[in-house]
């Protein structure tokens, strides 16, 4: 009887220990998710290498995937820094 126990508790701690286990990877996997979203939600394009054309292309693909989107147009040579546009579109 005492064994019989013992192996239902113990069954019962593994499948708890599993379940806690799933809901903590999960949970994490939304962090990394949300991690690497940020990471690469920016993007450098030098201007004297894209057509207009290829520029509004990818400003309209960023609008698309991400739900804040800004362009800043910073000069290298003076230093300055120009925020032009900055949406948050509704996902």
């Amino acid at each position: 009887m005492t064994e019989g126990m013992l192996a239902v508790t113990v069954f019962c701690m593994f499948g708890l220990g599993f379940y806690i286990a799933n809901k903590a990877d999960k949970f994490l996997d939304e962090i990394q998710e949300n991690v690497e979203e940020k990471q690469h939600s920016s993007k450098i394009f030098f201007l004297d290498t894209l057509s207009d054309e290829e520029l509004l292309i990818e400003i309209h693909e960023y609008k698309s995937q991400y739900k804040k989107v800004e362009i800043i147009i910073f000069d290298g040579q003076t230093g300055d820094e120009k925020k032009i546009f900055d949406h948050n579109t509704v996902a």
